[in-house]
């Protein structure tokens, strides 16, 4: 664990603090690879997971812009402490799909919740002070024992500075995650910061395009799989993207919804979030058409659910 010596090491390293910009995440062509090591209570078992996260693009959420990102992974299952036994099973875990959405002013991130239809506060660079309590984000397990102790800057893999804080409790456990601007926290892009008890979280590589930034795979975690190069395919079996045409849009009363898998339903909401139609595809075929007579001229979302359970969102644009 680190020390308070460290610590000290750390509020002096603070070189030309002031002067680098800030950071906002990616927005495009990101990836990280982040690794779970989490304790079963039955059997005294652990569970090894990794994760590919990535953007694919953005949508329109409450007339609010947001960052798509994907993401599919792997598991196994490890008895005691850290032997893999493969007879007690893993695999693949399915691809889904979230969002988030920053405020570059307040140096703030949020989080889509789908099932609550709210955003959540994923990072909050703006109001670290060392000493207090780190936010209370939807991956602060340990709020308000998880404090701020210390800031400075590092320097990544493109050569340059990301201001960081170091985290941790006045405990045993101090300093054992880090946040960094830019690109989130050692612990994962959305992963759980778990207090240290036989369970973490771990950031293993981010890069953005070809660059890579951020590199550890020397945690304490034994990953499934893991990649050289922070490749997002991760030798996981990664499910194709879902490709849509909805045509015509902007649209005068009818359109067509085209896909190259089956849909199950379609619905089509305000840009408030509330539905006012929704259409259910009985047949399941991979093409339908609805009405929008009924609705005014404006902009709606179309929410698409596939046969196989993935929720894509689509502009629809309505002109008379």
């Amino acid at each position: 664990m680190k020390t308070t010596t460290l610590l000290i090491v750390l509020l002096c390293l603070k070189t030309s603090w002031g002067q680098i910009q800030y950071r906002p995440m990616p927005e495009t062509d990101a990836t990280w690879i982040q690794a779970q090591f989490l304790y079963s209570i039955g059997g005294h078992e652990h569970q090894t997971i990794t994760t590919a996260v990535y953007i694919t693009g953005d949508t329109v959420i409450n007339g609010l812009t947001y960052v798509k990102i994907g993401s599919h992974g792997t598991y196994k299952w490890m008895d005691g402490f850290g032997t893999q036994n493969p007879s007690t099973g893993g695999g693949p875990i399915a691809h889904s799909t979230g969002y988030f959405r920053q405020d570059i002013v307040q140096k703030k991130v949020f989080i889509w919740n789908s099932p609550n239809q709210t955003d959540e506060l994923l990072y909050d660079f703006g109001s670290l002070v060392i000493g207090q309590p780190y936010p209370e984000t939807v991956t602060n397990y340990n709020y308000p024992n998880l404090l701020v102790m210390g800031q400075d800057s590092v320097q990544l893999m493109d050569g340059n500075y990301y201001k960081r804080w170091v985290l941790g409790t006045n405990s045993q456990d101090s300093a054992y995650v880090s946040v960094i601007e830019g690109v989130g926290g050692t612990s994962g892009f959305n992963t759980p910061i778990y207090p240290v008890f036989e369970q973490e979280s771990h950031l293993l590589c981010h890069k953005v395009g070809t660059q890579q930034l951020y590199e550890d795979w020397r945690g304490n975690i034994l990953p499934p799989e893991y990649s050289e190069d922070c490749s997002r395919t991760l030798a996981l079996e990664q499910k194709d993207e879902i490709k849509l045409i909805i045509f015509p849009n902007p649209a005068n009363s009818n359109v067509s919804i085209q896909s190259n898998g089956l849909i199950r339903s379609v619905e089509i909401c305000n840009l408030n979030g509330q539905s006012l139609i929704r259409h259910e595809n009985s047949n399941k075929d991979n093409e339908l058409s609805l009405d929008l007579n009924n609705l005014k001229q404006g902009v709606y979302l179309a929410r698409i659910l596939s046969a196989d359970g993935h929720t894509m969102m689509r502009q629809i644009q309505l002109i008379r």
